[in-house]
């Protein structure tokens, strides 16, 4: 099994799979409106050194970027999901659970009774497949294990790059 962290990381991610590209790509839109926004504006001092206007500029450069950053790290986990489209096929316990489960918002128990299994069954389908997902996402540097400290100090840590914010990482682990 995977620690609890990227567990829910990677469902926060698979429900938030059609939003994220959408969420990204207006937030670049925003970023970028307002950068050129700035650059076309004229200098009230007249050019001077002390205008302060390369500092907004800078800082309107590194939110476009920022932004920039977000859309690829959402698209990298789109395509995490669109390469478990591949590995569980439409018909897979597991596609059709993760797409009730996921997509519909059903809970364990309405997934069972909508498949005709108990609640372990749609479990299992669910661990696999969020299983497969960190294992895709790790394989795509989307999430990082850190290296053990010492024997018997510390536990197995991850990151995830760019869960909220571009440019750090954030620390997944107990």
């Amino acid at each position: 099994m995977i620690p609890k962290e990227i567990f829910d990381l990677c469902v926060r991610r698979r429900r938030a799979r059609y939003q994220a590209i959408r969420r990204a790509a207006e937030q670049l839109r925003m970023a970028r409106e307002r950068a050129e926004s700035m650059s076309h504006a004229p200098d009230p001092n007249g050019g001077s050194h002390g205008s302060g206007q390369g500092d907004g500029l800078e800082r309107k450069a590194i939110s476009v970027a920022e932004a920039e950053l977000r859309l690829r790290r959402a698209l990298a986990w789109d395509n995490v999901f669109a390469r478990m489209d591949r590995i569980f096929p439409a018909g897979t316990r597991e596609m059709i659970t993760a797409r009730m489960i996921f997509d519909k918002e059903l809970s364990i128990a309405q997934a069972a009774r909508i498949q005709s299994v108990d609640r372990q069954t749609v479990m299992r389908a669910r661990d696999n497949y969020i299983v497969n997902v960190a294992l895709v996402a790790a394989a795509a540097g989307l999430i990082r294990f850190a290296e053990e400290k010492d024997e018997g100090e510390g536990d197995h840590h991850g990151t995830d790059s760019g869960d909220n914010k571009a440019g750090t990482d954030e620390q997944i682990g107990s």
